[in-house]
């Protein structure tokens, strides 16, 4: 095994190699050294480490998709009424792992050590072969310092501790067969390289010129300062907050969740994280923050990659259409119906859609009157062509939105009628956000008021934690509202919702366990039926509520290929709390005033939410105590990896 992995890990060494797409032909080797004192040829190298995250179980599936997005209190993977929910997804994955994940050589883990060996041979390269005092070798020593921060911590959030990986492999058994160390050495050399990455970085209004070959404007697909400094800031709420942790370094350990530091350690993070935040707000002003919540997605879905035109900080890249599965995973679902159509934008009759993730039913019902983000992030309906759309006016089959079931409600942020080009099979080529300018605003606001650390920051509140709060709140059309933690924690849910986020927050504020356990025993609420109606007798739901939805359609040219019409939904009545009746024109058992009638709780004369422990709506395996759950917050390290490096194990019960 020792030959085998050598030959995975050493291989790599060799950058060009398997990156056709970034590389020329005649590209010399990336071990000489003479390579790092010419810019052009330091940049290739350099792609040689984005390379990476468009394999197949990387981020062009599995590392940016449902495989890394479990059940939260407001996200869950969407069941199968005919197979059961996969382990990973309901946090039962033992160390054999999952079949997509567990593969020989092309493994998250895999993918992940190998991007960042990349990383270390170019920093190496550039700190012993490039004249850093030139601005394009600045550039590119903080783009690979950055790129390298950004891997690692992808590997904490997924397996806690890790092995220390910050310098390229010299051959010995030490570099081969790494042993893991205590996160807080990683966190502390993560905030060495990204303040010295933010020093060497230009903001990303001034990287237009600075790089010679591959960046040609500021585009949120290469690295800048203000995502060095956003990543800073995240890293270190993490530090300053809760984790997971084994009690000792040491295979069969017990362990708990518990602070990472002490409180005079929070305290310097905590003045660390409201600097970097400051330090991005004063770089890219407030216009940043999109004034439409919706464009937010829009530019995403539209492969908008000008910084200037976009909310996010850095995105995951991928080509159009050619590579990247990320809308085919995690955007609104499209029926096959409306596929073999050909009339939706962004699709032909080889596409496909696979999204997975859905909401759970109390984050439907969580959002305050009037929050114009409700509807962006989650998808008023599937897309379908059929003949079953009962809207007025029209006869034979037509392309509609048609309402979901209350445990099927994807998440709709990327949506394929917004793309500007069409999917080819799984492949959508949408990339893959990484940080939105709105969360450096909340994190600001979340340091000042020292998040769950128990302790205040030191740093004087130089921007208005509040405003920067109530700037968000605003335009999701919100009035103000008091910063504290518990609406701080709603906020971040209604905010980033569907964005791979909140599991990681749940994370740090310790509050983990304790969220999932809630949202599932509230899916139990919507699992009575009486008379073939949903019976919401004894639950918090009762008399807040109808039992059905109502929708009202509005027809539309911008969403088909052909400018022919479709309708999508335009109001929903039925999904407030405080909507228990019927909407106004509309009388029962007729379609009038424009209101269309669905059941969104009852499938078949059944429930549709079941907590059958197979085939249910799960957040988490139903054979987990709570204490159980609190352990399965990481990943296990796979068997293949154990297998290649006997100096790993695995913690918390695995």
């Amino acid at each position: 095994m020792k030959k085998y992995f050598s030959y995975i890990l050493m291989g790599v060494a060799v950058l060009c190699t398997g990156c056709d797409n970034f590389f020329s032909n005649n590209s010399p080797s990336s071990m000489d050294s003479q390579i790092f004192a010419s810019d052009e040829q330091t940049e290739q190298v350099i792609a040689g480490i984005y390379a990476i995250l468009g394999e197949q179980n990387s981020y062009r599936s599995r590392l940016g998709g449902p495989w890394v997005m479990p059940g939260t209190d407001i996200e869950f993977y969407a069941p199968s009424s005919s197979s059961a929910t996969p382990d990973f997804a309901v946090y039962s994955m033992t160390s054999a792992g999952h079949a997509d994940l567990n593969v020989k050589d092309k493994n998250p883990w895999a993918y992940l050590t190998v991007g960042i060996e990349r990383a270390n041979v170019a920093i190496n390269g550039i700190e012993h072969g490039s004249d850093t005092t030139k601005a394009t070798f600045r550039y590119l020593y903080g783009e690979a310092l950055t790129l390298r921060a950004w891997m690692t911590y992808e590997m904490l959030k997924l397996w806690g501790d890790i092995p220390y990986m910050f310098s390229p492999m010299d051959g010995t058994d030490a570099s081969i067969y790494p042993k893991k160390v205590d996160r807080n050495l990683v966190f502390e050399k993560l905030r060495v390289d990204l303040k010295h990455a933010a020093q060497l970085m230009p903001n990303a209004a001034e990287c237009p010129g600075t790089v010679p070959t591959l960046i040609k404007k500021a585009t949120v697909e290469r690295m800048n300062r203000e995502f060095a400094l956003g990543l800073l800031a995240r890293i270190d709420l993490v530090y300053a907050g809760k984790a997971l942790r084994p009690l000792q370094m040491a295979q069969g350990s017990s362990w708990k969740v518990d602070f990472n530091v002490d409180e005079n350690k929070r305290i310097e993070l905590l003045n660390e994280a409201m600097w970097a935040c400051e330090e991005v707000i004063n770089a890219d002003g407030y216009s940043k923050l999109l004034d439409n919540y919706q464009d937010v997605f829009k530019a995403v879905s539209a492969s908008v990659t000008d910084y200037n035109q976009s909310e996010s900080l850095w995105e995951v890249p991928f080509a159009d259409g050619t590579r990247g599965q990320f809308m085919n995973r995690m955007g609104a679902y499209v029926n096959k119906t409306a596929i073999a159509s050909n009339l939706l934008k962004g699709m032909t009759t080889s596409s496909k859609s696979n999204a997975k993730i859905v909401a759970t039913p109390s984050y439907i019902f969580s959002f305050e009157q009037g929050d114009k983000r409700k509807w962006v992030t989650l998808s008023p309906g599937e897309w379908a062509y059929d003949a079953d759309s009962k809207i007025e006016g029209t006869s034979g089959s037509v392309l509609y939105q048609s309402p979901e079931k209350i445990v099927k409600n994807y998440f709709g942020k990327y949506r394929q009628e917004w793309m500007i080009f069409t999917t080819a099979g799984d492949e959508d080529g949408i990339n893959i956000p990484q940080m939105r300018f709105a969360d450096v605003l909340l994190m600001y606001a979340e340091a000042a008021i020292g998040s769950v650390c128990g302790v205040k920051p030191t740093r004087p509140d130089n921007l208005g934690a509040q405003s920067l709060f109530d700037k968000v709140r605003a335009r999701a059309g919100l009035p103000s509202k008091p910063l504290t933690m518990e609406n701080m924690m709603q906020e971040r849910a209604w905010e980033f919702g569907g964005e791979f986020i909140r599991k990681y927050d749940l994370m740090r504020w310790g509050v983990f366990a304790d969220k999932l356990w809630a949202a599932q025993e509230d899916i139990a609420n919507f699992t009575h039926v009486t008379n073939g109606k949903i019976d919401f007798t004894g639950t918090p739901y009762e008399g807040k509520l109808s039992d059905a939805i109502y929708v009202k359609y509005a027809p539309t040219t911008e969403v088909t290929k052909d400018g022919s019409t479709a309708y999508r939904i335009e109001q929903i009545y039925g999904l407030q709390l405080g909507e228990n009746g019927v909407p106004d024109g509309y009388v029962d058992g007729s379609e009038t005033g424009g209101w269309v009638k669905s059941d969104a709780y009852i499938s078949n004369g059944a429930p549709a939410a079941s907590m059958k422990a197979k085939y249910g709506h799960r957040i988490f395996d139903a054979e987990l105590t709570k204490e159980q759950l609190e352990a399965r917050q990481y990943w296990p390290i796979f068997n293949i990896i154990l297998g290649a490096n006997f100096n790993l194990y695995n913690d918390y019960g695995y």
